[in-house]
């Protein structure tokens, strides 16, 4: 799946996009060019009722009967249109909740590496601004665009019908006017996808800036100091300027053009009315019907600056759209015991390799703990051996079948992975718990709180499991937040069981505490513990160093601090962090090392 979407979809895609919404948007369209015809059917009747009182044989049935055949076709164009427009926005609103129905299920079956390329920004964009865009051509453009085309169309075929000259003299200025439009509007293809890109970018800083509101205030800073945001709305800013700089003149120039053709119709009816070719009153109807008959192609104009905008939004989403979920898998999941195993393992982010040449066992019911210091690849290989990211070269087995031959479904329920960074959504503790396992019983979420060290402060809450969490769980603290995570990873209850930094913000007391609940309650799980605080981990069965992407050493704690250089080093750089402690003396306090 490539990261970067065409620049702009083709109508085949566009029109792809409404295939399930066809039959009503024909509708709509049909009932579209009857109304346009019932708009035009007054001028008819009044050319009528004119040609009989200009001929002296005006009686007050016969103007009556005129009166009230336009009504009629005034009713009738109101009423074709109002059910056309209630046609096109039915079909735009349930094609909008299809799209995003499909992206969001899409978006959350999408490899996680070539997901993480699009900030937050851009996917909101995608599924908010650019999915909005199509109810407006959907809804609207269409209706209306058909209603622009055929009604100058309508008009023409009768000028010419009354004499093909007035048709010609009609329609002159508009190749002059086209013409006109082109060359003001040259090069501005490159500026609407320039603009997509500053509007995704201003997105992006928006979203990111909103995130970071609280520490923005803590430390007094405003707009003005968060540099990307005020990066992007100068940037956006001075392009529209340049836009609407480039786009005036040539609309100006048009719009003159277009509502000129009077100019031309008048002389050359006058010289046919004087030939004697050209009746009066057909003259009248021509200068009433030809004066607007171009007004409509305004609409056109608009929608065709407009379905550039709306092009690059589906190639937005076509990336997402066409992208097929993986088939679920009918292979054998593996079964417990369940043994992971790497394999000479090595991912690259680009071209900066992150883990190199890993060999490493997980063995059944054993706690294994991965240390090293920041930038080791320790977060980098979890990632892998839960799925989130497929190795460069080597291979990931679990009891001998491949990681990568297994389908999401299968993973999840083999391996879980609970990080340092939490996430919760918005709705209750307990919907936030049972999204691990929505059949989990009262008995088995009561366990995984217990072992996560999370079931005091939950008790403590008014309402218990049902208290709401907020956004992103923004009502909890850090370490409430990362407990809560631990018991949903808990409750999904896979066999393998991987904790990449899960306890950072919780107290050195509540983690032994954690360790040892986990440990004793569930004993046959296979644990993975990514840690920088070492005394939790002096119990694994085995401890794992690793080092700028390499595995340097591993064994038990006793026999890493006899041989291992780099272990020795963290183990006594935290045991001498620990000893320091902040004294407090009468005149000043001081930091002195006990």
């Amino acid at each position: 799946m490539s990261a970067a979407p065409r620049v702009a979809a083709s109508l085949r895609d566009l029109i792809g996009l409404m295939a399930t919404e066809r039959r009503r948007l024909g509708y709509a369209l049909c009932l579209t060019v009857v109304a346009a015809l019932c708009d035009l059917i007054p001028y008819g009747l009044l050319y009528l009722a004119l040609e009989t009182v200009l001929s002296g044989q005006a009686v007050a049935s016969g103007l009556t009967t005129l009166a009230c055949w336009m009504t009629l076709a005034l009713l009738a164009k109101y009423a074709l249109y109002t059910v056309a427009y209630l046609l096109s926005h039915q079909a735009a609103f349930a094609l909008l909740a299809h799209i995003r129905q499909d992206l969001a299920r899409r978006i959350a079956w999408s490899p996680w590496l070539w997901l993480h390329r699009f900030s937050s920004g851009e996917l909101k964009k995608i599924i908010m601004q650019d999915v909005e865009r199509l109810e407006q051509f959907i809804a609207h453009h269409s209706v209306e665009m058909m209603a622009a085309l055929v009604s100058p169309l309508f008009v023409t075929l009768f000028l010419a019908w009354l004499d093909w000259r007035l048709a010609l003299a009609a329609l002159a200025v508009v190749p002059v006017a086209v013409l006109a439009q082109y060359l003001f509007m040259r090069g501005m293809q490159a500026r609407y996808a320039e603009f997509e890109a500053v509007s995704a970018d201003l997105n992006g800083a928006i979203v990111e800036y909103v995130r970071n509101a609280a520490v923005m205030k803590a430390f007094q800073q405003d707009t003005a100091s968060f540099q990307r945001l005020r990066t992007a709305l100068d940037a956006h800013s001075r392009l529209i300027a340049e836009i609407t700089r480039r786009t005036v003149p040539g609309w100006s120039v048009f719009a003159v053009l277009l509502g000129a053709n009077v100019f031309f119709i008048l002389p050359v009816g006058i010289g046919l009315h004087t030939q004697g070719s050209l009746a009066l009153t057909d003259l009248i109807l021509a200068l009433v019907l030809g004066s607007g008959m171009l007004k409509p192609l305004f609409k056109v104009v608009r929608f065709s600056s407009e379905i550039q905008e709306i092009r690059m939004g589906v190639a937005r989403m076509l990336p997402f759209l066409q992208w097929q979920p993986p088939v679920q898998n009918t292979r054998d999941m593996p079964q417990p015991p369940v043994i992971v195993c790497c394999d000479q393992v090595s991912f690259s982010f680009g071209h900066v390799p992150t883990v190199r040449s890993v060999d490493l066992s997980l063995a059944p019911g054993t706690t294994t703990a991965l240390i090293g210091p920041s930038g080791a690849g320790k977060s980098t290989l979890a990632q892998l051996l839960a799925g989130l990211l497929s190795p460069t070269s080597g291979d990931i087995r679990v009891n001998h079948t491949p990681l990568s031959t297994l389908d999401d479904r299968q993973r999840c329920a083999l391996i879980a992975l609970a990080s340092q960074e939490a996430f919760l959504f918005r709705g209750t503790l307990l919907d936030n718990l049972r999204l691990g396992c929505p059949g989990a019983g009262d008995e088995a979420i009561a366990t995984s709180l217990r072992v996560a060290q999370a079931e005091a402060f939950v008790n403590a809450l008014p309402q218990g499991l049902h208290t709401s969490v907020g956004e992103r769980g923004v009502r909890l603290s850090g370490g409430e937040r990362q407990r809560i995570a631990i018991a949903r990873a808990l409750l999904a209850d896979t066999p393998v069981l991987i904790l990449d930094e899960a306890t950072a913000f919780a107290d050195a007391r509540t983690e032994r505490a954690f360790h040892g609940a986990l440990r004793e309650t569930y004993a046959d799980k296979t644990l993975l513990v990514i840690t920088h605080r070492l005394h939790a981990i002096e119990r694994a069965d085995c401890v794992v160093v690793m080092a700028q992407g390499q595995l340097v050493d591993s064994g038990p704690h006793a026999a890493l601090l006899q041989r291992c250089p780099l272990y020795q080093r963290l183990w006594h750089r935290q045991r001498a962090s620990q000893r320091w402690t902040l004294a407090v003396h009468p005149s000043h306090p001081t930091v002195s090392h006990s």
